[in-house]
């Protein structure tokens, strides 16, 4: 069993968060701008939690094709023992000025 959890930064436009984490599941990240944040995120997840580049994306692969979604957005797919990095894990979305959606509980993050 896991999880699914989304972040990236709010642009101007706004956007409903579950409308932008149903498009990033299908690979739409029309929605969305490239932030410094989104790649300072990514990078602190990794550097605490090496075992969570075998569960984010964009994946080293996607970034091949799209390089630019790197600062766009990261998706996590969490095992149920990766659950306890997850308050960890909101309050760095939180520092970084992330939102974000949680696909288990349908509701903004």
């Amino acid at each position: 069993m896991s999880s699914d959890f989304g972040f990236w930064k709010q642009n101007a436009g706004g956007g409903d968060p579950e409308e932008i984490f149903d498009n990033l599941a299908e690979g739409d990240t029309g929605d969305l701008v490239a932030s410094p944040d989104v790649l300072r995120f990514r990078e602190e997840l990794l550097n605490r939690w090496p075992d969570l580049n075998d569960v984010l994306e964009p994946s080293r692969f996607d970034l091949q094709e799209q390089p630019d979604d790197e600062g766009k957005y990261v998706l996590l797919t969490l095992s149920v023992r990766q659950l306890d990095y997850l308050p960890e894990i909101l309050d760095m979305a939180n520092r970084n000025d992330l939102v974000g959606f949680s696909g288990v509980a349908g509701e903004p993050i």
